[in-house]
């Protein structure tokens, strides 16, 4: 088979997983696999893992490694995608990690790299809720808040990449401590770790007894997920913490929206499962705070591709 036709691995690196998958050239992934990052082991392990992430998905796909077309890596925070270098990622305490060559070097295949919320964007474009839009916004809301822009059919990643870190652009005023070293950002109030952190003052306070009953169920953890299965009990305390996440993100995306006028945003990441408990406040804030043309015209919709349209992205840069 041409290059343009053999699958290609994508690879979604993560804050706390690495998931990796062999996806055909029409988008279907046909073999998976996943390690947990391990930050803490420093770039050789979290590479280490990468490879060992790749190895697994190719097994599992039944495919050796002489059939890929080549690998892209989706990697959190600021990326320069012409040398495959992650220039700065707060969340793995990263900075000008040559990533691409390291995790040749360790597979022997062509690898290429951008942001993870890009490859999202790409991902959800090519086969998702964005196929065919070319002004399309993907926001993605896990560990951190990460952002991809499609400008003109196009990502866009500003003049030196650091376009579409939604995430650190400030929301609240004197808010939470940012790992950015900044205080009240996106991501500290919007996120899946930040839903966590309000749930558990929720617990602590004593306002959401469901909250803690469900918690001590689960060893004491809480997570967003936690969080989206309460409110989904009818939990007004859950509820509202999703909604006051979903009006953080709509305050910063009407400006975004006034500015850039996109036809499309796509919300993705864990805490998107949470679906119109948090998108609609979400809308309601930008419809409220934007001018009536763009305002009126844009759509927020959930992604279509779940936790996979990262890696599906991540596949599709070996062949662009």
């Amino acid at each position: 088979m041409s290059g343009a036709q053999r699958p290609a691995l994508g690879i979604d690196l993560g804050g706390t997983a690495i998931k990796a998958g062999v996806v055909t050239h029409d988008g279907r992934i046909i073999g998976r696999g996943e390690r947990a990052t391990e930050v803490e082991k420093g770039v050789g392990g979290v590479v280490a893992n990468l490879a060992l992430a790749a190895r697994d998905a190719m097994a599992n796909a039944g495919i050796a490694s002489s059939e890929i077309a080549g690998a892209g890596i989706g990697a959190p925070g600021i990326c320069n995608p012409r040398d495959g270098v992650v220039v700065n990622a707060v969340n793995l305490f990263w900075h000008e990690v040559p990533v691409a060559s390291l995790l040749k070097a360790e597979l022997g295949l062509r690898v290429l790299l951008d942001n993870d919320a890009n490859c999202a964007a790409l991902g959800e474009q090519w086969c998702g809720a964005a196929k065919g839009s070319d002004h399309a916004f993907m926001v993605t809301l896990g560990t951190g808040v990460g952002g991809g822009l499609i400008l003109n059919g196009k990502i866009y990643g500003g003049f030196s990449g650091w376009a579409g870190e939604f995430g650190h652009i400030p929301a609240v005023e004197n808010g939470p401590h940012c790992n950015c070293g900044q205080h009240g950002c996106l991501e500290t109030v919007a996120s899946a770790t930040a839903i966590a952190a309000a749930a558990r003052t929720a617990i602590d306070s004593g306002w959401s007894p469901a909250l803690a009953r469900m918690a001590t169920a689960q060893e004491g953890r809480v997570d967003a997920r936690l969080v989206i299965t309460a409110a989904r009990a009818g939990d007004e305390p859950a509820r509202e913490i999703l909604a006051e996440a979903g009006r953080h993100l709509g305050r910063v995306l009407a400006g975004l929206v006034t500015a850039l006028n996109p036809e499309l945003i796509v919300v993705g990441g864990g805490a998107s499962h949470a679906g119109d408990f948090l998108l609609e406040p979400c809308r309601q804030v930008v419809r409220e705070k934007t001018m009536p043309g763009p305002g009126g015209v844009v759509r927020i919709v959930r992604a279509a591709l779940g936790n996979d349209g990262g890696l599906i992205g991540a596949a599709s840069l070996a062949w662009r």
